[in-house]
């Protein structure tokens, strides 16, 4: 006699069933990774080796003939990208990421930035690169989505913190350490004339 499944015992795999499918869908694939480096740490994602080095704010770029106004605010950030592969990588646009997941992508207009890393970089086997790439976001604090140079749709990438640094924030703002006058305290050479006292009357 052949055993038969009871309706309880077939309600018991169905529900296993449907739970290992949904464990198996929660599951990330590497292209989908969220890992998280900090600033200064090398760190490797397929072939290509980043290190972010510097982050700068500026309120505008280039000089009093050629002068740059960023919507927000130009961010600059300095790094390094080594092939560590055997063959040449294309690096493409990098993104930036806030903490509501809103992306802003990296300018392709590099004018007014000394040592920029360039639009088009190919980099060849043990060859490293570095420079600045440019962003025109608000102040705060983001992460920088780095790539392995892979076809879109099957490119690997991690983050790396951009924290807010207030001392870059702060030397980036108009007139900081030109020593500007204190409004408390007035400049006697531009305040109002002496008091002159009146004549005394004639006794």
């Amino acid at each position: 006699m052949n055993p038969t499944i009871r309706p309880f015992q077939l309600h018991t795999i169905c529900l296993l069933a449907a739970t290992a499918v949904l464990a198996g869908c929660g599951k990330e694939s590497p292209t989908q990774s969220k890992l998280t480096y900090k600033m200064g740490d090398r760190m490797q994602v397929g072939p290509l080796v980043y290190n972010v080095l510097e982050t700068q704010w500026k309120p505008q770029l280039g000089d009093m003939l050629s002068t740059r106004i960023p919507q927000n605010r130009f961010l600059l950030l300095r790094l390094t990208i080594t092939n560590s592969g055997g063959k040449d990588v294309s690096v493409p646009l990098l993104n930036l990421e806030d903490g509501k997941g809103n992306t802003y992508q990296e300018l392709a207009d590099g004018n007014g930035v000394t040592n920029w890393l360039g639009m088009l970089r190919t980099i060849k086997p043990a060859q490293t690169e570095e420079g600045w790439i440019l962003f025109d976001v608000s102040p705060s604090a983001y992460s920088l989505r780095v790539t392995d140079g892979g076809e879109a749709g099957s490119e690997q990438s991690v983050m790396i913190e951009i924290p807010l640094s207030m001392e870059s924030l702060n030397d980036s703002l108009p007139g900081s350490g030109i020593g500007l006058p204190n409004p408390a305290s007035p400049n006697p050479a531009m305040g109002l004339p002496p008091v002159v006292p009146p004549p005394s009357a004639p006794r």
